[in-house]
């Protein structure tokens, strides 16, 4: 197994691609890494306390909010099944715009809807996809620019509890990973087009639930060149974002159960990446590589491997030179990047956990399935720094932008901070 010591730990940590603190442009912010450099953020809040507002969104849906600029940004869906984008003002939370996309339904978990991937956005467009496969641009004015639907280009899906992914934005490309019993692939579409760049199979002879991922992808940074990293199906991944050629790929992600399906989102920092293989019933495991290698690197560019902490919905962090995890269970951890072990490991939670962590301020916000979050600072040493309940359920993850915290709920999107 290959070896990296604390100096390697920290040039890969420093290579991330520059974020701007303000904005949290997509699924897990910039890049799709769950990280924010802004600094002097909320800590304590309540339901009564250190809300800023709090509006009632119309319709469900599980997407994470997107802040970019003045503004906030969700999907959902009513009961007559039409699928929406949503506006709201970041300075008082009042609803600037409702654009219906289209309408629709497929077979999904009880959890969630049509409208559970988050929005990506720009400095001129934002873009959102939904379960049904309705994939649309529009401006920040609320325009329908162009739409289109995947599943009648690119086959019908046929994942077991719905389309879950979410698009990545880079370099004005969208990024959709589908990954089902059905032919999986990944697809590259042009933002202010929408038309195809390209689009790759993705078939590793997975069985069984193993075939569906609800995954999306993320960003790795190798000698300065960005790659797109999925996972889902036994493997992870890597292509170049101009041409779709597979860079390199890994197995080890196989589980000793049937429900090998991949819900956690693979992360990175620099060419340091962090995947998970299905938790389920806590018999998965984290796996840790490096993004420098090519062709099979299932061996060579491996890390370690961590039975114990591995989650199945929430995705895992790379921050301040640490991993760090939550167990559906409500078992965090933080991890050392050398070896795998545990600094620490500590039950936050007695509920269920499907909600991604997120990280800024040298601290990291657990949000559990009841929209309650415990703050624990990111340090070798475990130490809660706060515990603030809302008690509303979510399994959307929280966004961070302009000193705010940004949390959807199922009846309400808040924002937490002065």
């Amino acid at each position: 197994m290959h070896r990296i010591t604390a100096l390697n730990i920290l040039i890969l940590l420093l290579a991330c691609p520059f974020v701007h603190g303000a904005d949290w442009p997509g699924w897990r912010g910039p890049s799709a890494h769950g990280i924010s450099t802004e600094q002097d953020l909320p800590l304590k809040w309540s339901r009564t306390e250190g809300v800023r507002w709090r509006v009632e969104s119309p319709g469900k849906g599980t997407s994470s909010p997107v802040a970019f600029g003045d503004r906030v940004y969700l999907t959902s869906q009513t009961d007559d099944l039409s699928l929406f984008v949503l506006s709201y003002s970041k300075t008082d939370g009042s609803l600037l715009w409702k654009t219906k996309i289209d309408e629709g339904k497929t077979d999904s978990h009880e959890l969630h809807n049509m409208a559970t991937p988050t929005v990506a956005v720009d400095g001129e467009h934002l873009w959102a996809l939904f379960g049904t496969g309705d994939l649309a641009c529009l401006d920040h004015n609320g325009k329908i620019l162009w739409k289109r639907n995947l599943q009648k280009v690119h086959g019908t899906y046929k994942v077991m509890w719905g389309m879950g992914t979410s698009p990545i934005l880079h370099a004005g490309k969208l990024y959709i990973a589908c990954m089902h019993s059905a032919p999986s692939y990944l697809l590259c579409v042009d933002g202010v087009s929408g038309r195809d760049d390209w689009r790759v199979e993705r078939d590793f002879g997975a069985r069984r639930e193993a075939r569906d991922s609800y995954s999306s992808p993320t960003l790795a940074s190798v000698d300065g060149k960005i790659q797109v990293v999925v996972s889902g199906a036994d493997h992870v991944d890597a292509y170049d974002p101009d041409s779709g050629k597979r860079v390199w790929w890994s197995g080890g992600l196989d589980v000793p159960h049937d429900y090998g399906r991949t819900i956690a989102s693979p992360t990175a920092a620099g060419s340091f990446v962090l995947v998970v293989a299905s938790g389920f019933q806590n018999r998965g495991h984290v796996l840790a590589m490096t993004a420098d290698g090519t062709g099979d690197v299932s061996v060579t560019k491996r890390l370690w491997k961590s039975s114990r902490y591995s989650p199945d919905c929430p995705s895992p962090l790379l921050y301040y030179g640490m991993a760090f995890t939550i167990r559906d269970d409500g078992m965090a951890s933080c991890l050392d990047l050398g070896s795998g072990g545990a600094n620490w490991a500590e039950r936050l939670f007695a509920d269920n956990v499907k909600v991604s962590p997120v990280a800024a301020d040298g601290k990291i916000y657990f949000l559990n399935g009841r929209g309650n979050c415990t703050v624990v600072r990111a340090a070798k040493e475990f130490e809660v720094l706060a515990q603030n309940d809302l008690n509303e359920p979510t399994i959307a993850s929280m966004a961070i932008s302009d000193g705010h915290l940004f949390i959807r709920t199922a009846e309400a999107l808040y924002s937490i901070g002065p």
